[in-house]
């Protein structure tokens, strides 16, 4: 292959800094990295890593613990609260209710005088017409 050929560059070399030389170093240090995790796992103290499993799961179920407290004591207060809100609604309802009740009591007696009242004027306009009629009749 000539300076003429118009075929494609070769991959640069690890001379020249290029590709292949940096593909190269990162798998030898993956190799490296591989080799010392393999032997970091032999040497590893397993026992530690239980019993930091161990407390941190311990940690975990006590933060859990307060969480439910806290959530149990929320909706205690929420159930209070609600409650509260209900009673006081009662508490108008009832009233509000007597008051229409009252209402209409007033409205029916109020009725009522007025029908007694046209009775005695309807009465009073028949005892008339009966006296008008006792003085015609001759």
């Amino acid at each position: 292959m000539g300076a003429g050929d118009k075929t494609p560059s070769r991959i640069p070399s690890r001379k020249s800094g290029g590709i292949r030389d940096k593909f190269a170093v990162e798998h030898h240090g993956a190799l490296e990295n591989e080799t010392q995790l393999r032997e970091r796992v032999k040497d590893y103290d397993w026992s530690e890593l239980e019993s930091n499993y161990i407390q941190m799961m311990e940690h975990h179920e006590t933060a859990e613990e307060e969480l439910r407290d806290q959530t149990t004591r929320l909706l205690q207060t929420f159930k209070a609260w609600s409650q509260t809100a209900v009673a006081h609604d009662e508490t108008r309802a009832l009233k509000r209710f007597r008051t229409q009740m009252h209402y209409v009591q007033n409205s029916e007696e109020g009725l009522e005088k007025k029908r007694n009242h046209y009775i005695d004027v309807v009465k009073a306009f028949e005892s008339a017409l009966a006296l008008l009629n006792d003085r015609v009749k001759p």
